[in-house]
């Protein structure tokens, strides 16, 4: 559970984070206007979060990869698309490239990354159709939307991570999980700069390929916004409970990512059954985009050339992974490395 949110903390951060507009848009509301979510709920304990994370971990450490992060393909008679599983931040240490990734990047004609976070028309989607989706409106207010043991947890939390709680208290549960845990995992040495999608979007550009994006900001928004708010608040409650060993949880997903053990990754960020109650939040941000972006991938095969797709690599691991989808559609994926 914990490596999950880990995950989705570096999703959100690369967009302002990957991390990110009427606001409070939850569909499922579980509290009045004016009220805090539902009855008291009985949560995890750091140390149970934890033992948890562990668990997983050791059954990810089984498993081995061939060393180097996982490529796969698809064709047809006009078109090649090459899949690249990434991680948004990453330690800039870290050694990651090899030369059939490099070789696939060269050989594309399209970069396909998850969504425009970087050109001008990109940057003002961001600030105006995700940015202002995790703002209430009407009042509303994040204490407002917290019942009285939950907020005593989280006030403490933030305040032990210097950030008083007063300071998030017009956003949404959600919004605040995500520039938390995005800051934390800056603060314990991850960098936006040295991620895939950066480094993949900078030689794309110096080299004149064109791009395209899998979704738009909206879609990314909405994966979060449209969770319940209890299943906000419990994400923004676990994100809290295990910010102090973020970085070290994101150490192992990456080093699983680095060594190509799809299995292993899978266990630690894309397994339903591994998330426990976070089941909405699995759903929404990597289940319901998965499905989304199959027809998307499609499309491309109707169009000549090579397209490389670099999206995060958390979308490509477990029982719910594109890669599985496109098998399951008849599509022939190769992994060649």
């Amino acid at each position: 559970m914990a490596g999950l949110k880990s995950t989705l903390i570096g999703l959100s951060t690369g967009l302002a984070l990957l991390g990110a507009c009427g606001a409070g848009s939850s569909t499922e509301p579980s509290s009045s206007a004016t009220g805090s979510v539902g009855a008291l709920v009985e949560r995890a304990t750091a140390e149970e979060l934890l033992a948890d994370y562990q668990e997983a971990l050791a059954k990810a450490q089984e498993t081995q990869g061939p060393g180097r992060p996982a490529l796969w393909s698809l064709s047809d008679e006009d078109t090649k698309i090459y899949i690249f599983g990434t991680v948004h931040l990453l330690r800039p240490e870290v050694e990651w490239r090899f030369p059939a990734f490099d070789a696939a990047l060269d050989e594309a004609d399209t970069v396909v990354v998850e969504v425009d976070m970087f050109s001008p028309e990109g940057e003002q989607a961001y600030m105006s159709e995700f940015l202002p989706r995790g703002m209430y409106e009407g009042g509303r207010t994040l204490r407002g939307a917290l019942n009285a043991d939950d907020e005593a947890v989280i006030e403490a939390a933030m305040k032990k991570a210097s950030v008083p709680l007063d300071a998030f208290n017009t956003f949404e549960p959600w919004m605040v999980g995500v520039n938390i845990g995005a800051m934390q995992i800056v603060a314990q040495g991850y960098d936006p700069n040295s991620g895939v999608e950066k480094v993949v979007l900078g030689e794309a550009e110096a080299s004149g390929k064109k791009f395209a994006f899998l979704e738009d900001i909206s879609d990314q928004a909405d994966a979060f916004d449209l969770m319940s708010e209890a299943s906000q608040v419990e994400f923004l409650y676990n994100t809290l409970m295990t910010l102090d060993s973020a970085g070290e949880n994101l150490d192992h997903m990456v080093a699983e990512w680095a060594d190509g053990d799809v299995e292993g990754l899978g266990l630690l960020v894309a397994d339903a059954e591994a998330t426990g109650a976070a089941k909405e939040l699995y759903e929404r941000v990597l289940v319901t985009r998965n499905k989304n972006w199959i027809p998307v991938i499609e499309g491309y095969l109707d169009e000549p050339g090579t397209f490389f797709i670099a999206a995060g690599s958390a979308h490509f691991a477990g029982p719910d992974s594109v890669i599985l989808m496109l098998e399951e559609k008849g599509y022939t994926v190769e992994r060649i490395n």
